[in-house]
């Protein structure tokens, strides 16, 4: 038994534009029918298509099997990982403190080295003579 082309697309999950570019760089030996149909075998199609499932999503997202508090994590646990959070919020509001200490004291240095002199406009004679 010969498939159609949207049969064979259908099949093996493949768009029917691959499979005609299939057929037409060889890849694929397929026939056509008295109508004008490509005709193919589907020992053919698998041989250059590996069949895939018609519904595969299932096999790739399994559902969680439920379990009698296997899947809970304990109180002791969760008062584990709220410590943790909150040593964690501590370690980052002092290591916040201590970049903006160290930002104020590159800015105060800064300061200090930038000249804060006024400047004189100098004038073309000025700058003729060298004065």
């Amino acid at each position: 038994m010969a498939l159609t082309l949207n049969q064979a697309a259908k099949t093996c999950g493949r768009s029917k534009s691959t499979l005609l570019d299939a057929i037409h760089s060889g890849r694929i030996s397929a026939p056509k029918d008295d109508r004008g149909r490509y005709a193919i075998d589907p020992a053919e199609l698998h041989r250059v298509f590996p069949f895939q499932a018609s519904d595969r999503s299932a096999d790739r997202f399994p559902e969680p099997q439920p379990t009698a508090l296997g899947n809970r994590p304990t109180a002791l646990a969760d008062r584990g990982l709220e410590r943790e959070v909150e040593l964690l919020r501590e370690m980052l509001a002092k290591a916040e403190a201590n970049a903006d200490h160290w930002r104020i004291l590159a800015e105060r240095q800064q300061a200090l080295l930038e000249d804060k002199r006024p400047k004189e406009p100098r004038g073309l004679l000025r700058r003729l003579l060298g004065r």
